[in-house]
């Protein structure tokens, strides 16, 4: 039994309308799409997206096959609708509660409220929506952003509303949001949603902490890095296999990289392979993990000779997004296809924020009151802008992000003012980038 939007998955072939040529045909239609909707966000729920079948809907539904393809062209079509009809309801709650009376930010806090309430209501709905999207593939995440851009003007709307927060940076408002998406999809992956309720206060104090600076934030024009030698030197058949992998992720995406793929591009046999990994998941894992650990090899030297706290925090996000700018193809697999992989890959995706949120740690000896959860939020609202820089416009100009995430990592221990102040810092001198001298 999974609770779905149209209710408990176990009584929906009961639900079915009884035979009669009286009947509409748009209310047959109509019962036949919530059913199969319903058995769409049960299924994935409990098996995931890639392992769910037509076969395995219309099981659950009781509607004919026939009458699936009469509504639905494939399983990904259904499942895009389901995202969107459950996107609907909890947007739909949403804009009852941001309706109401009170201040701006007392609004925006009950908009934010109803959506965690949404969350701990319909957790099979909502990992169906910030989880299992990824796996979907593009289509699906494209329907999903829509509700995330949705939140973000409402947010955007309300500073408006306020002296202190209004012309607040539109990119500031979507890694907000996407701090937020990350520490909820943590918990469903977790199975944690009941905790999410006395997170919500905390999570908005978080968000409240990022008022509009007297000085606007930077945005540096920053031409395309220059690839330098490659992150996996082919010195053996290992990172032969690793530098294939990351190349073919990226030109094919996690779930339509083959073996073959892979063999071809390293230039190995399949029994190579195989003496090596015994799947393509346990590789891309295996590579993901080797590339993240020379990632951070770029971030926390620089991190470690920094003068200050604040400052140590703005030369990690350098040398991060450095490198991140210059390994594309590591950085599309790394941050974009981690996704398709998975639970498994989300982990490892937690994984690697929260390596970065324990260099967020000397922070709350500058300002305690910072809600605990703000360190992960922050690691997530990072990660969501370089994300969507990935996906929208390559790795290669990744370093143009260094000031807004600087800030936003910034602000909530040091005040928006010093947090600026630091993110326009220009660097002292001329950086190199292999050899490409950079303004």
């Amino acid at each position: 039994m999974t609770e779905t939007p149209w209710g408990d998955s176990s009584q929906l072939r009961s639900r079915k309308l009884a035979p009669g040529y009286r009947l509409p045909p748009e209310s047959v239609a109509r019962n036949q799409r919530w059913r199969l909707l319903a058995a769409m966000v049960a299924a994935v729920a409990e098996r995931g997206y890639e392992r769910t079948t037509v076969g395995d809907v219309v099981e659950l539904s009781g509607v004919s096959r026939t009458a699936f393809y009469r509504h639905y062209a494939n399983k990904e079509d259904c499942f895009v609708a389901a995202v969107d009809a459950t996107l609907g309801f909890a947007m739909a709650a949403v804009t009852v509660a941001h309706g109401g009376s009170g201040a701006w930010n007392e609004r925006l806090i009950a908009a934010f409220e109803a959506f965690v309430g949404q969350v701990v209501a319909q957790p099979a709905a909502a990992r169906v929506c910030l989880l299992e999207v990824y796996v979907a593939g593009q289509a699906a995440i494209e329907h999903a952003d829509r509700g995330a851009a949705a939140f973000e003007l409402w947010i955007r709307a309300g500073c408006e509303q306020s002296e202190e927060y209004a012309g607040i940076d539109p990119a500031v408002v979507r890694g907000v949001v996407g701090g937020v998406r990350k520490v909820i999809s943590k918990r469903l992956r977790l199975g944690e949603e009941a905790l999410l309720p006395e997170l919500a206060p905390e999570l908005a104090a978080w968000a409240l902490t990022y008022k509009t600076p007297s000085v606007a934030i930077r945005r540096p024009r920053i031409r395309a890095a220059v690839n330098g030698a490659p992150r996996f030197v082919a010195h053996d058949q290992v990172e032969r296999i690793f530098a294939a992998l990351a190349a073919v992720v990226r030109e094919k995406g996690y779930w339509a990289m083959t073996l073959d793929d892979v063999a071809e591009r390293a230039a190995t046999s399949f029994s190579t392979f195989y003496s090596h990994f015994r799947t393509k998941e346990e590789a891309f894992m295996a590579a993901y993990d080797t590339g993240l650990a020379q990632t951070y090899a770029a971030t926390l030297p620089p991190y470690q000779r920094a003068p200050d706290w604040p400052h140590a925090i703005r030369a990690a996000l350098e040398g991060f997004l450095g490198y991140l700018s210059r390994e594309t193809d590591w950085a599309h697999a790394g941050v974009v296809e981690v996704l398709a992989a998975g639970r498994r890959g989300m982990e490892r995706r937690d994984e690697a924020i929260e390596t970065f949120a324990a260099l967020l740690e000397p922070g709350y000896e500058l300002a305690p009151e910072t809600p605990r959860v703000a360190s992960e939020a922050i690691g997530g609202a990072i990660y969501d802008l370089i994300y969507e820089q990935i996906r929208e416009r390559g790795a290669e100009r990744l370093l143009e992000l260094l000031p807004i995430a600087t800030f936003v990592a910034l602000a909530p221990f040091t005040g928006v003012e010093e947090a600026a102040a630091v993110a326009n810092e220009r660097p002292r001198r001329r950086a190199r980038i292999d050899g490409a001298t950079q303004p």
